[in-house]
């Protein structure tokens, strides 16, 4: 099921109930079958670069064309197609679990006409190589509205955030933000996603050739 909102509480619960629907939320999240969106990644400090790309993804399967690069079009746009691939920004896949995170709460936050109830989190045990640090919860879906975490690796460390919010029918990542220190140097990163759609399907052809798209899949995006 996707995310569906909730009336939002005319005033602040508990934060163990909060937890729970929280719990219950996750558990009951589906992520959409098809989607295609563009996301606009910049980079500075390691490896600075520029790009904008357009993601097509289903079942496992991705196309990724790189469409802008450098603030130039490219044309053809240069497609890379996996198979396996796994939604590392999805909700249900950096959302800490209360299973193995412990959850210590920060305080309310009005959003708009509603609440937000912020947590600070920890993992238990060894703290692993990316580990959330603190998870905002929004109080009409109780789903995470914003992640912060923490990474670590033999040369790098740094901190970022993960923002989420409603497209359509579901519960997205729409821009995250990294610093860290990599082999003694200061880097950035952003990544902001926009332009989300939940076409029914797509045509086979969009995972098996890296030409141009048949005009078909792209009057799906209007369904």
């Amino acid at each position: 099921m996707s995310a569906t909102p909730a009336p939002p509480a005319p005033h602040p619960l508990p934060p163990a109930v909060v937890i729970q629907r929280y719990q219950n939320a996750l558990e009951t999240l589906v992520p959409p079958p098809f989607q295609v969106f563009e996301y606009t990644v910049d980079q500075v400090g390691w490896s600075d670069l520029a790009q904008t790309h357009r993601v097509y993804r289903g079942h496992g399967l991705q196309r990724d064309e790189l469409i802008a690069d450098g603030g130039h079009a490219v044309k053809p746009p240069v497609v890379r197609i996996r198979r396996g691939a796994r939604d590392r920004y999805a909700v249900g896949s950096v959302a800490p679990q209360p299973a193995g995170y412990a959850f210590s709460f920060v305080g309310v936050q009005h959003v708009g006409s509603h609440l937000a109830y912020a947590f600070d989190t920890r993992p238990a045990g060894l703290a692993p190589p990316f580990a959330v640090r603190r998870v905002v919860i929004d109080g009409m879906s109780y789903l995470p509205s914003a992640i912060g975490f923490a990474t670590h690796a033999a040369k790098a460390a740094g901190r970022g955030t993960v923002l989420f919010a409603r497209s359509g029918a579901y519960w997205v990542p729409t821009r995250i933000s990294v610093t860290a220190t990599v082999n003694g140097r200061q880097a950035s990163e952003s990544i902001t996603f926009s332009g989300y759609h939940f076409p029914k399907t797509l045509p086979a052809a969009t995972f098996k050739t890296s030409r141009a798209l048949p005009a078909s899949a792209a009057a799906m995006l209007t369904e």
